[in-house]
């Protein structure tokens, strides 16, 4: 492995040619990257009683505590609020997670960053598979909740898998644009943080967007999070999910990874100097 980290030079190309090379050998490294998260995590929860069953035990209370304590405010079943607070709430933790992690993704590596001739794309994807792994823990929970309830699979979870790959792309996107625009403005990860804090109520997790009009609705639908939330969550509950939310969802996928190579491709080679 020390051979092939000396044979990559993250300056030799320039430009728009230059931060799609890091992509894509980054991506080629995914031992690599999936060792450093499996050793993230491990360490996260090294000496700790219950270890990594740690992020089933956290996911499992907040379901339950809010499914039982904010069921009387809609009108949905029991069960079916259950699974719309687990859902949403683990597809709102990893797209905040993504955020929260985007911003500290290359100055928390800031040692590799200046040691190794590494793709910095690798820092990105390490992160990105350590959300994966706990997106991955808590959906054993929601399995789980619908063995018990008895709930049978149907030919929408299919709509779940596009929704998938679209939350991994946009997680490439994001943690690599904010991951270069922390490391040159430090505040912006304490002004994501303290936005991720509002967005869990304004975001239909705790509350539900069915039946709901006027200007309530309007505000709901301006929320980028209601659309990312509703392509996952709809079609694991058995619904199709709206037409506005993939339009919206795609449209933000592409002018994301657009401005994210044009950042990239400006600012990329820069990077060992902010840190």
């Amino acid at each position: 492995m020390g051979e092939r980290l000396k044979t990559y030079d993250p300056h030799a190309a320039k430009g728009l040619r230059g931060a799609l090379l890091d992509m894509a050998s980054g991506l080629m490294k995914a031992e690599l990257w999936f060792e450093f998260a499996k050793d993230e995590i491990q360490h996260r929860f090294r000496r700790s009683l219950l270890g990594v069953s740690w992020l089933f035990v956290s996911f499992a209370m907040f379901v339950a505590g809010v499914a039982y304590f904010f069921s009387g405010f809609v009108s949905m079943p029991m069960d079916q609020f259950v699974f719309h607070v687990a859902i949403g709430y683990a597809a709102y933790l990893f797209i905040i997670g993504n955020l929260i992690d985007g911003c500290e993704v290359f100055t928390s590596s800031k040692i590799w960053i200046k040691a190794m001739p590494l793709p910095y794309s690798v820092h990105v994807y390490r992160s990105i598979t350590r959300s994966v792994l706990t997106f991955t823990m808590q959906f054993i929970i929601i399995i789980a909740l619908m063995i018990l309830y008895g709930r049978t699979p149907s030919i929408s979870y299919l709509w779940a898998i596009p929704a998938v790959f679209v939350y991994l792309v946009n997680a490439v996107f994001i943690q690599y644009f904010l991951g270069l625009a922390a490391a040159r403005h430090r505040d912006l990860g304490h002004l994501v943080t303290s936005i991720s804090r509002l967005l869990i109520f304004v975001t239909p997790i705790l509350w539900s967007r069915e039946g709901m009009a006027g200007q309530r609705a309007f505000v709901a639908d301006l929320n980028p999070l209601t659309h990312y939330v509703e392509v996952l969550r709809a079609p694991l509950m058995g619904e199709p999910p709206r037409l506005t939310s993939w339009a919206v969802v795609i449209i933000i996928t592409i002018i994301s990874g657009a401005i994210t190579l044009l950042v990239a491709a400006a600012f990329r080679r820069r990077l060992p100097y902010w840190l």
